[in-house]
């Protein structure tokens, strides 16, 4: 029961995370994995419900996936007190 009830959390999770970023054609989010590797996911989710605090374009055309999840990393630690969990490389 335990597994399902974590399945379904997930789901809704992946679901809202979709919902969220769907304006931002560069992203694609099916997963909690590969769909977050190239840093546009963590910027689009951020950008979405704060759109004030970066340049959007500038992310997506100017930097490479590791300097793209370094950038969301500092702006959700800087701006909404969330603390880096991951390393991006």
């Amino acid at each position: 029961m335990a597994g399902l009830q974590q399945t379904n959390s997930e789901k809704i999770l992946l679901s809202w995370v979709r919902q969220s970023t769907r304006n931002y054609p560069q992203v694609n989010v099916i997963n909690f994995t590969t769909s977050w590797s190239d840093g546009l996911a963590f910027n689009a989710l951020l950008h979405s419900h704060r759109p004030d605090l970066f340049d959007w374009n500038a992310v997506v055309s100017q930097q490479s996936p590791v300097q793209r999840l370094d950038h969301a990393f500092n702006i959700a630690r800087q701006h909404l007190g969330i603390e880096r969990l991951l390393d991006p490389e």
